[in-house]
């Protein structure tokens, strides 16, 4: 071997032996990521996102279980500015039920995280009401998530869309 091939022959190893980490890994040498079939089942899938089905008008009653019930509505027509949702749980004989745990986030959906609030603990109110300070920043639609726990389990979604 004349000593120019020895030192390509070298050369050669040497990348070889340091690019073996990267191969072994899926690559290739453009650095694109090579078709791998693998065994998923220790894989967990990712936890899908809540559903928040629409809910009836504001002053209908929406059903969360079977023993319960909701009515919910605004202190005055949203528009700009800060408006209160509140909202009203009772068993299905009519009485109030201030032991939920209520939950809103509010947010455009047409802009998504431009104006989302993150979910805000509802205030219960002498009353016996759930309050929630909605700031509207700007024109257009708007949707108001709410989960309701009881026991620290969800027990409810439901959305609310309005156009301001």
């Amino acid at each position: 071997m004349t000593p120019f091939n020895r030192v390509s022959f070298l050369i050669l190893f040497f990348l070889a032996l340091s690019l073996q980490p990267f191969l072994a890994q899926g690559g290739d040498v453009t650095g694109k990521k090579a078709a791998k079939s693998h065994d998923l089942s220790s894989v967990s899938p990712a936890e899908p996102a809540p559903q928040y089905p629409s809910m009836q008008s504001p002053g209908k009653k929406v059903s969360i279980d079977k023993d319960h019930y909701l009515i919910y509505g605004f202190d005055k027509k949203p528009k700009l500015g800060t408006v209160i949702m509140k909202l009203e749980i009772y068993t299905q004989d009519g009485k109030k039920d201030t032991s939920f745990e209520v939950l809103g986030d509010s947010g455009m959906p047409s802009m998504k995280g431009a104006h989302e609030t993150g979910e805000q603990l509802f205030r219960l109110s002498n009353k016996g009401a759930y309050l929630l300070p909605v700031n509207i920043v700007m024109p257009g639609d708007w949707e108001i998530r709410i989960t309701i726990k009881k026991g620290g389990k969800v027990v409810f979604r439901g959305s609310h869309q309005f156009d301001v």
